[in-house]
């Protein structure tokens, strides 16, 4: 009995895959055949589109090309001069070396004429044709079922209108230049009642017609062959319904023969998937807690990095008062040696000595203060922020140009420690690429400006721009365009990390100007 259900089950369970993998079959038949006709449309209006294209390129270069050669050839030899003395011979014999030469250029150039400011013929180069359009500066003229372009240039004297030069050319130019390019097949057609066409069919082949107007009697016609394409569209609903045959019969034999090996992989499977989701949220956590370790190592080195830098920097700040120290020192000792010291002497010493030890005191202050961790996000400006990390570095920058363009008060809401620490990392790694590659006048560019709803923060220097390729690497751990003793391939990587993600903006480089520039953008909510 139960075998009997079974069976039941698994029969009209594959009469419904069947019914149901038909009537698919049918419709993607349909569908099939739909969108390869509109493949096909969208193949031709882009065909058009691309002839017509050609065409008006063409035609602009051949305006451009042929006016600029009226205008150089006015320009030379006095032909402006013999123009007004309408000195034909001279024309001639000046403009006859260049005509032949832009004829051998250009085979369809029929002609080259000279008017008067009247639109008289002064004189011509190659065949005489009847025509002279002044109101336009180029256009196609029929006569005697010849069909020619015309190029007309204007020359002017002081505001005064001089003389024409006129270039004709075969409209047949511009056919075979369609024809060069497209690789389609076209004519030139004279028929006043022309009624176009989509297509036409010719020694059994059918071709799509892409005409453009010319003048009122003549028009340019390409031929694009479709033929292989309809036959597509023919054959595609029966290659359909074949592999759909061949696909029924083959799931027909798979449902058969397999329908119980097919249920029990199905089953595996599902066990399968749930053990994988069963772990995949443990791995998931595993790795972020991987990821965020190993950020925090990275940013633990990037501060242990900077304060060697600050430490280099506290010892460039107090060299200068531990050797006054020291002078004052060697002064009393020099003073009470000779018994030349006395009270007033010895408190204006101690004096100097107070302020010097009082400014080696704020120093500490300030960079310890510098590395305060902030415990929350306040508002700070931007200007104030950047000058407090400069101020930082005064001493061990003293051989860099610093030029500062802050716009003030500009507020952000965020960790200013964190801030300072990312610019800090910018500024420490341009000033040992200027070590390093002994640039010489070695400058540094920062602008800190806001631009819409953004703030703009950028560092420009002179260092002879990043090598590294593609420039994006710069931003990886542990990677560094810096001699191994000088750099540890982390602080531009926490920089980023610091802009993007813990202030949701954005930090990017690039080289211009034979420098690196860094670009920070922060979004002002």
């Amino acid at each position: 009995m139960r075998l009997s259900l079974n069976f039941s089950i698994k029969t009209k369970t594959m009469i419904l895959v069947i019914v149901l993998f038909i009537l698919t079959c049918l419709v993607f038949s349909f569908l099939r055949q739909f969108d390869i006709r509109n493949l096909i449309n969208l193949s031709k209006e882009d065909f058009r589109n691309e002839i017509e294209n050609i065409y008006n390129t063409t035609l602009k270069r051949t305006k451009e090309f042929y006016t600029n050669r009226a205008k150089a050839n006015v320009k030379s030899d006095n032909i402006k001069t013999y123009i007004k003395e309408q000195n034909i011979e001279k024309i001639d014999k000046l403009t006859l070396a260049r005509f032949q030469v832009l004829k051998e250029e250009n085979p369809y150039l029929i002609s080259m004429k000279f008017f008067n400011h009247q639109g008289k013929l002064l004189t011509y180069l190659g065949e005489k044709s009847i025509s002279l359009n002044l109101n336009k500066g180029e256009y196609f003229f029929l006569y005697k079922n010849k069909l020619t372009y015309h190029i007309l240039t204007p020359f002017y004297e002081k505001g005064k209108l001089l003389a024409w030069i006129e270039f004709c050319l075969e409209a047949e130019y511009f056919l075979k230049e369609i024809e060069a390019f497209s690789k389609l097949r076209g004519t030139i057609i004279f028929d006043k009642n022309y009624k176009n066409k989509d297509t036409i069919e010719k020694d059994g082949k059918l071709f799509i017609i892409h005409s453009f107007d010319l003048t009122d009697e003549a028009r340019m016609i390409f031929y694009q062959d479709i033929t292989k394409q309809e036959g597509i569209i023919k054959n595609s609903f029966r290659e359909a319904l074949l592999l759909s045959l061949i696909l029924f019969c083959i799931i027909f034999i798979i449902l058969h023969y397999g329908f119980k090996v097919l249920i029990k992989r199905l089953e595996l499977s599902e066990n399968s998937l749930k053990n994988l989701n069963a772990n995949l949220e443990q791995k998931i956590q595993e790795e972020l807690q991987k990821r965020r370790k190993q950020e925090r190592i990275l940013m633990h080195q990037s501060r242990l990095a900077s304060m060697g830098e600050m430490i280099g920097n506290i010892a460039h700040q107090w060299r200068q008062p531990l050797t006054e120290l020291n002078n004052i020192l060697t002064h009393i000792g020099f003073m009470l040696e000779f018994k030349k010291i006395n009270y007033k002497n010895f408190k204006k010493l101690e004096e100097n000595a107070e302020n010097l030890i009082s400014y080696m005191s704020k120093t500490i202050d300030d960079f310890r203060n510098f590395f305060k961790p902030n415990v929350s996000k306040d508002y700070f400006y931007i200007d104030e922020a950047l000058n407090k990390t400069l101020k930082l570095l005064e001493s061990s920058f003293s051989f860099i140009k610093i030029e500062k363009n802050f716009e003030k008060k500009i507020q952000f809401y965020g960790f200013e420690t964190q801030f300072c620490q990312a610019i800090l990392n910018i500024l420490c790694n341009a000033k040992d690429i200027f070590i390093e590659r002994k640039i010489e006048n070695p400058c540094m560019k920062i602008s800190a400006f806001k631009k819409e709803r953004n703030i703009v923060i950028e560092i420009h220097d002179n260092a002879k721009g990043i090598i590294i390729s593609p420039i994006e690497k710069i931003f990886e751990p542990y990677i560094s365009s810096k001699h191994a003793n000088m750099g540890t391939g982390i602080g531009l990587y926490m920089s980023k990390v610091i802009i993007e993600k813990n202030f949701k903006g954005s930090l990017s480089v690039s080289n211009e100007n034979n420098g690196a520039k860094f670009s920070i953008y922060l979004v002002n909510f």
